[in-house]
């Protein structure tokens, strides 16, 4: 991924009709898989390609002041909408600048949403199956009986057309390139020919001996539970029934209680599918740690930062509970382990942690720029705190209190309370990095 720059100019481009009860579906069926944050993305460049009929382009900068969002929200929004095919991304680099040129596309209609079973699973995962029912009931036909001889008439009735008409002849020769709904495919980045490899190397089982329909299946319960395809195949290859007929022999209750079970804890065994798109392209060191960070998971990371080492079950936990309870990304968890790490002795503090993590969800921070961004303040005002102490101690000769030395060598709950007040009273850097980080 190229990194947005805030001078970046940007221009919205429609590519299908959109109405207004466009909004309700967005709003009902789209926002509770996709969240508010790129709801709020897409109505913004709804609005924007109005704006543009005046000004061709704008810029990413007031953009963000408009919507007061960070940028690492705004790509994470962006990448969403992307994910769920309402938005298309072209990147154009021109001398000094880049111009991303964003392609809207109107949201599926109601009976195209609930038809696609990956977008319809994903509501039923979000909200469960009983609110799930519940909106589609809001959108299904009233089942009105047939009351009466139909006597309408039709179009030959009144118009009698002559198809040998030159205005006939001439309408059926013209080129279409009229605005319409566009239809949107969703890449799930499933590879059937991955698939059918590792299912062949545990298996008899060939191509032919499962339907289209559980093929398709199989691709949405993968795409939405993260699953990879060796996995998938030796769970298929579990729940397979060559004595039924063709369409009947896979078991998918078992294989979706099998794909949950896989993702139980994921911050485990989740995959980062789409990794290779939030790399950063450059070769320092630290765009190599925010590629560490946004492609490995959490365990692997603390694993990597003990030297290959067992990770301690109690440490375990705690990525469990920032995963969990917080519901923060693989990425912004890495940057907590490795500044408390660096902070607290190579200690992994439950306390500091959670303190981190509590701030984070305050300040909406949800991608690894934008954590590090935050961590990067945090130390900068720390120092700022300690020069302010020292001089005090010169001043008044009190001691001075060290935050990584207590006697459990752990941090207690006041002193992160000092470290993270020190931070409120630094300089927003608008979410760019413009110092080096120092951890």
């Amino acid at each position: 991924m190229v990194i947005l720059s805030n001078s970046d100019m940007l221009e919205v481009r429609i590519n299908s009709l959109l109405a207004d009860y466009d909004r309700e579906t967005l709003t009902n069926l789209y926002q509770p898989i996709i969240g508010f944050s790129a709801l709020a993305v897409y109505f913004t460049l709804w609005s924007e390609a109005s704006i543009q009929k005046v000004l061709s382009f704008s810029s990413h900068d007031q953009l963000l002041i408009r919507m007061k969002m960070p940028k690492g929200q705004f790509i994470d929004a962006r990448k969403l909408l992307e994910a769920v095919g309402l938005v298309k991304t072209r990147l154009e680099k021109a001398p000094g600048t880049c111009i991303y040129h964003y392609e809207l596309n109107s949201p599926k209609t109601p009976k195209g949403f609930f038809a696609d079973t990956l977008l319809y699973g994903m509501l039923i995962q979000a909200l469960g199956e009983s609110d799930a029912n519940r909106i589609k009931k809001v959108y299904e036909v009233n089942d009105y009986r047939d009351e009466g001889e139909d006597i309408s008439s039709s179009f030959n009735d009144v118009f009698h057309p002559d198809f040998e008409d030159p205005s006939f002849i001439a309408a059926a020769s013209s080129e279409n390139h009229t605005v319409g709904r566009n239809k949107i495919k969703i890449d799930t980045e499933f590879s059937f020919e991955k698939f059918f490899n590792a299912l062949g190397e545990i298996s008899q089982i060939n191509e032919k001996a499962i339907s289209k329909k559980e093929l398709k299946e199989i691709e949405r319960l993968s795409s939405l539970y993260g699953i990879d395809e060796e996995t998938a195949a030796s769970v298929v290859a579990s729940n397979y029934d060559s004595l039924k007929e063709k369409g009947n022999r896979l078991n998918f209750e078992e294989i979706n209680k099998a794909f949950m079970q896989e993702v139980n804890y994921t911050f485990i065994t989740k995959k980062n599918r789409k990794s290779r798109d939030g790399k950063v392209n450059s070769d320092t060191q630290l765009a190599n740690k925010i590629n560490l960070f946004e492609t490995m998971n959490p365990i692997e990371v603390l694993r990597l930062l003990q030297g290959g080492t067992k990770v301690a079950p109690s440490d375990i936990k705690i990525i469990e509970t920032l995963s969990k309870d917080y519901r923060l990304p693989n990425g912004v968890i890495n940057v907590i382990i490795d500044f408390v790490l660096q902070m607290n002795k190579n200690v992994l503090s439950r306390a500091y942690a959670e303190k981190m993590a509590a701030s984070f969800n305050r300040e909406g921070i949800e991608t690894t720029i934008d954590a590090m961004n935050y961590c990067n303040e945090v130390l900068q005002n720390q120092s700022k705190s300690k020069k302010t102490r020292r001089k005090k101690k010169s001043d008044d000769d009190e001691p001075i209190e060290n935050i990584n030395n207590n006697d459990n060598n752990e941090v207690s709950e006041s002193d992160w309370d000092k470290l993270f007040e020190n931070e409120e009273e630094g300089e927003e850097n608008n979410g760019t990095i413009d110092t080096e980080l120092p951890f």
